[in-house]
């Protein structure tokens, strides 16, 4: 085992103080997420959520939409090079748009999530952009980025302006940066492709810390691809024709599971990781540590690489409970009981990290002081 136990490690969740009102959460035009209350009217089946996934077809240039529930192909969403589309991998849902990462083309696009309509170039290439990745948002509202070659993870406000080089070339001897998620320890973890390694960094600061698995667990070079965490915080990452499952709370590898091929990984609805193998879909069974049988049906995937599950049945200005345009008093107890709520979509993930946890008060605080949308 590559990992020896750090005495300063804290499993125990983290939550970082208010930082939401100080950036208000009042996004520009560019960033296209201050909604209208007309927008708030949009039905979710206009909207393109309601229970679909996203997934970049890499051979073709395309981004296809199938319904989550049924696994039925419903549209290819993005056609072929669409604003220059080149290589799709990480792919971002905002509001009404959707981001997506052009690996060939070291740029980040905007789409309109719907029609799929070409927006614009969210990041270009001189931000630093070179073969990005994957795409994430972190617990402060701003994106994080893996730049495979130049072996760094841009942070980029939610405007997409570049605020730095949140973990530094090769920091920690990182190559390749793949997958990368937020922990519930609030560490940033990243899956290094080209020296099979499970790296960890600091979530505020991007120090490295520590290496939690390496090629002496197991895991393949040039193969180390997805990661994510499901809803009990394991930790899951791709690598080496295997998913592995990796426990926070014994620091180990519970499990190993052979998946042919797996690339991307991301936590679905049900809170459940779901892995991309063999252009399709399945479903990581954390009770009995299996995969499920492929879940998408029709449609023409030439490689599927990374996917990204919509938001679910949820309004499109965040916080607005009632409706009215805006966030106010009315909107406190549909918050918190959603907030509790942990059967139905996170409606109340006012921070958009996944989940509805202690985390979207300081943004549906802010929402509510600003009378605007979360």
């Amino acid at each position: 085992m590559a990992h020896t136990p750090s005495a300063n490690r804290h499993v125990t969740p983290y939550y970082p103080p208010a930082i939401w009102i100080s950036k208000g959460r009042t996004w520009g035009d560019e960033g296209n997420f201050l909604r209208t209350p007309e927008e708030n009217r949009v039905s979710e089946t206009q909207r393109g959520g309601g229970g679909v996934v996203f997934v970049s077809s890499l051979g073709t240039d395309e981004v296809l939409r199938y319904d989550f529930q049924t696994g039925a192909y419903q549209i290819t969403l993005i056609p072929a090079q669409s604003g220059g589309l080149a290589e799709p991998h990480g792919l971002l849902d905002r509001g009404t748009n959707l981001l997506v990462t052009s690996f060939g083309s070291d740029q980040v696009l905007r789409y309109d999530r719907a029609t799929g309509a070409y927006l614009g170039i969210f990041i270009d290439a001189p931000s630093g952009l070179d073969a990005p990745t994957c795409i994430a948002i972190g617990p402060d509202g701003n994106l994080y980025i893996s730049s495979q070659v130049s072996d760094e993870i841009l942070r980029h406000a939610p405007n997409g302006a570049l605020i730095d080089d949140f973990v530094s070339a090769n920091s920690g001897g990182l190559d390749g940066p793949s997958g990368l998620a937020f922990g519930p320890d609030a560490r940033l973890y990243v899956a290094s492709r080209y020296s099979a390694e499970i790296l960890a960094y600091h979530g505020a600061t991007g120090a490295f810390e520590e290496t939690i698995a390496d090629s002496s667990d197991g895991l393949g070079f040039g193969t180390t691809f997805g990661l994510a965490f499901d809803d009990a915080g394991d930790l899951y990452f791709a690598s080496g024709g295997s998913v592995f499952r990796y426990s926070l709370n014994s620091e180990s590898i519970v499990a190993s599971v052979p998946a042919g091929f797996p690339i991307g990984l991301e936590r679905g609805p049900d809170g459940a990781v779901y892995v991309a193998t063999g252009n399709n879909l399945r479903r990581f069974d954390a009770a009995s540590n299996t995969l499920s049988a492929p879940l998408l049906t029709g449609g023409t995937i030439s490689t599927l690489n990374f996917f990204h599950f919509a938001a679910g049945h949820c309004i499109l200005c965040r916080g607005d409970f009632d409706q009215s345009g805006n966030v106010d008093e009315p909107d406190i107890i549909p918050f918190i009981t959603r907030l509790l709520d942990e059967t139905g979509p996170n409606c109340a993930d006012l921070n958009n990290d996944g989940q509805s946890d202690a985390r979207d008060l300081d943004a549906f605080i802010a929402a509510l002081l600003f009378q605007s949308c979360g």
